[in-house]
């Protein structure tokens, strides 16, 4: 059901993002869930088969340990050292019957006595077999193995012994002319002889079908599926219900009420409804700063010039958009001290030394500077988006990323060039226009060689924000151009990650200074970051000061020669 706000339909774009993403995570669970049972049913099969097989062949070799052992022994007692009776004194022939007996009544059972060469044809070893003859001969501590075979389309669990000729064995398997007339008689002199003691005469296993068992456990696991599909579908339509009730519906009441402007604005929309919510509460802030900085703004005029909406906040003074009431609407921006600062006479001071040096500079990242009235500076019109906006998006494209930096360093070095330490490079007062050329806005903390500096004389402690700010600025100190470098290595790590070095802004300036020495330090500058950015990033957010680019320049020379090389 879509939302009305005043006559135009919400598009439930977050409950469509919500449903897909819910189904997806569902589905993916109902998939895990039967994975696990299938494999946890499959493993407990084998468990079960491996230990019963296991036991049936220790039932196996424990009759023919006893016919070799004792049974064959009295029977010669008896008999006489000539005597041979197949059915009582041959290993083979009775391991093999009382288990063929065992086997009618538990058919799933199947026990099998077989040579590479024997007496009875029957027990001819078949393909496997003969490989498991190799793997045995391989090496003669082996002596036992499991596993899971294919024969003729079904799947047995087998477990093997092999097993070796010993003296006592050789009469029967050694020299057919040695070997009983009766085992003659009944096999022939063609095969079972030819051995030596301790040659490997025969492999004895026992197999258990599992195919009808995995079969079964398939269909257990499809059965957990689908009772799980259909129980998330249940959990879903629930979900989605209680989503559209407890926050579409509210989110559009909210959104009417704060949204107009920013629809009339975007009539084709910018987003989902959290994506509305958020641009239309950005609009609102601002004009809540701007009431709170620009109180005392009355009336809305400075001299020829109406000023209109607010653009962003710098250190120091409020840039608003405007237009000139003379020159047929000419669009302006303009730059006015907040009313503390207009009051405060350290801060008028530093207020008075922004204004000199936009009026002072000519660089095409600065706005050109069209007259100053009263106490505001009337500037080129500058439109564009704050790269916070920009970085709040995620990493910075690589299409944006060279030239922004290019653009960066290109203007910083302007302003080493002439003596000025900018201080407070942060992303608030950086802007891109429609053509994505660099606009510096502010310079409120700037330091300049040929003026005093307030904030120097006055001995104010740190300026600007710490999380931009050079280890010796949070110190309390002055920077110098190396200052400037080390911000312009926050902003090149936040564009290349989509997040800042250090993102905790609670701290005291000792647990500061020991979070940005522990973020180079510890190496973590490496997570997330291009290999060829790597080495510029270190240097330049070294935190000795000694350790980084002593100009700006190397940097963007070593900052071309990485773009380059991530092009390739």
């Amino acid at each position: 059901m879509a939302i009305k706000r005043q006559g135009q339909a919400l598009t439930p774009n977050l409950r469509k993002r919500f449903f897909l993403w819910s189904a997806l995570i569902l589905l993916s669970g109902g998939l895990l869930l039967s994975a696990f049972t299938y494999w946890n049913t499959r493993r407990l099969l084998m468990n079960e088969a491996m230990t019963r097989s296991e036991v049936i062949l220790r039932e196996a070799e424990a009759i023919r340990s006893y016919v070799h052992e004792e049974l064959r022994p009295k029977m010669y007692e008896l008999k006489g050292r000539d005597a041979f009776i197949i059915e009582a004194m041959s290993t083979t022939y009775v391991s093999t019957r009382i288990m063929a007996r065992f086997a009618e009544s538990m058919p799933d059972y199947v026990y099998r006595r077989v040579s590479l060469n024997p007496h009875n044809p029957l027990n001819l070893a078949d393909p496997f077999e003969e490989k498991m003859f190799d793997w045995f001969g391989e090496d003669s501590q082996r002596s036992f193995w499991q596993g899971v075979v294919r024969k003729n389309g079904d799947s047995f669990f087998i477990s093997m012994v092999p097993d070796y000729f010993t003296d006592a064995c050789i009469r029967c398997h050694g020299n057919a002319d040695d070997a009983p007339q009766p085992l003659l008689d009944r096999y022939g002199r063609d095969g079972g002889f030819r051995f030596k003691a301790g040659d490997l005469g025969g492999i004895n296993s026992v197999s258990v079908p599992v195919s009808a068992s995995l079969r079964r456990a398939w269909q257990g696991s499809l059965i957990v599926f689908i009772v799980s599909i259909f129980g998330s579908c249940v959990l879903l339509w629930l979900l989605n219900f209680l989503f559209q009730r407890l926050v579409i519906e509210r989110l559009g009441t909210m959104l009417s009420l704060v949204a107009e402007k920013e629809r009339r604005s975007r009539p084709g929309g910018i987003g989902d409804e959290i994506d509305e919510l958020h641009a239309s509460l950005g609009s609102l802030t601002r004009y809540v700063r701007s009431a709170q900085k620009g109180a005392y703004l009355e009336p809305n005029f400075i001299g020829d010039y109406i000023v209109t909406e607010p653009v962003c906040a710098g250190t120091l003074s409020w840039l608003y958009h405007g237009r000139s009431s003379t020159s047929r609407d000419r669009a302006v921006s303009i730059k006015l001290g907040y009313a503390d600062v207009q009051q405060n006479p350290l801060y008028r001071a530093c207020l008075e030394t922004e204004f000199q040096l936009f009026e002072g500079l000519s660089h095409p990242c600065l706005p050109t500077v069209i007259e100053r009235v009263d106490d505001a500076l009337i500037l080129e019109s500058i439109h564009g988006q704050s790269l916070v906006s920009v970085l709040g998006k995620g990493r910075l494209d690589h299409r944006l990323l060279v030239p922004f930096f290019s653009q960066l360093c290109g203007l910083t070095a302007h302003l080493h060039a002439n003596g000025i330490v900018h201080h407070d490079l942060r992303p608030h007062i950086l802007m891109l226009d429609k053509e994505e050329k660099v606009r510096l806005i502010d310079m409120g903390l700037a330091a300049s060689d040929s003026q005093a500096d307030p904030i120097a004389a006055a001995g104010l402690g740190p300026q600007g924000d710490f999380l931009y700010m050079a280890p010796e600025q949070i110190r309390g100190k002055r920077g110098d151009s190396r200052s400037d470098i080390y911000t312009i290595g926050v902003l090149l790590y936040h564009a290349a990650t989509g997040r800042l070095p250090v993102t905790e802004n609670k701290r005291s300036i000792k647990g500061w200074l020991k979070e940005k020495a522990r973020f180079i330090s510890s190496g973590q500058y490496r997570d997330g970051l291009p290999s060829t950015l790597e080495p510029v990033i270190k240097r330049a957010l070294s935190f000795d000061i000694q350790d980084r680019y002593h100009w700006v320049e190397d940097l963007q020379e070593d900052l071309d020669t990485a773009f380059h090389m991530m092009k390739r």
